[in-house]
C-alpha cells in the first residue's frame, strides 16, 4: 500500500540529458489544486497537495523552501512547512507551536485524511487514513536521512509520545 516517490530530481535530470528533446513524449499533468490561498480547501485538495510533494521528493532540509502544486507559493522543507503547504496556508509555513492557533484539537477515532497529529514543539505529522492492525498511515517529512514518507504508524506509540490529533479550521469535507 505505501507509495513510493518518483525518481529523484536529480536522476530525471541525469536521464533527461542523454535523451535527446525531440524524444521526448509530451506528459500529461493534473489540474493544479484550487485551493484558495489561506481560504478553504478540501480534504481532497490536502491530499493532493501533500501526494504532489511526496511524488516529487521534496527533501528536508528546514533552511530551504519548496513550491507548491501551483508553483506560487514556497514553504519551508520541513514537518511543519509540508503541513502548511498541504492545507495552503501561509508561508513559510507554521510551526509545530503555532499549528495549535489553526487546528483544534479533535479525538483520535475523529481523524480523518488531512488531519494531523501534532506534538507541539517537535513534530507533526499528516494523517492520511487507517491501516492494518490499528495503525494509522501518515505523510511525514522526518528528517534528511529519511525524507518524505508514507508510513504506517501505531496511534499508541504516537499517544506515549504526547502527539495529539489536530483538524485544520479551514478545512472541509468534499
Amino acid at each position: 500500500m505505501t507509495e513510493r516517490p518518483l525518481l529523484s530530481r536529480r536522476r530525471l535530470l541525469q536521464a533527461a540529458a542523454l535523451v535527446p528533446a525531440s524524444a521526448i513524449p509530451v506528459l500529461a499533468v493534473a489540474a493544479p489544486a484550487s485551493a484558495a490561498y489561506r481560504g478553504l480547501v478540501t480534504r481532497d485538495e490536502v491530499m493532493n497537495r501533500a501526494r504532489n510533494w511526496f511524488l516529487r521528493d521534496i527533501q528536508y532540509n528546514g533552511g530551504s523552501r519548496a513550491s507548491d502544486i501551483e508553483g506560487s507559493h514556497t514553504y519551508r522543507q520541513d514537518c511543519s512547512g509540508f503541513v502548511s503547504m498541504a492545507w495552503h496556508t501561509s508561508t513559510p509555513g507554521h510551526s509545530t507551536r503555532s499549528i495549535p492557533d489553526i487546528a483544534a484539537r479533535i479525538e483520535w477515532s475523529e481523524l480523518k485524511p488531512g488531519d494531523v497529529v501534532n506534538s507541539y514543539d517537535n513534530h507533526c505529522m499528516l494523517y492520511h487514513m487507517r491501516g492494518d492492525d490499528g495503525n494509522i498511515w501518515i505523510y511525514d517529512l522526518a528528517t534528511p536521512s529519511s525524507d518524505m514518507r508514507h508510513i504506517q504508524v501505531s496511534p499508541a506509540s504516537l499517544r506515549a509520545q504526547n502527539y495529539i490529533p489536530r483538524r485544520y479550521r479551514n478545512i472541509r469535507d468534499n
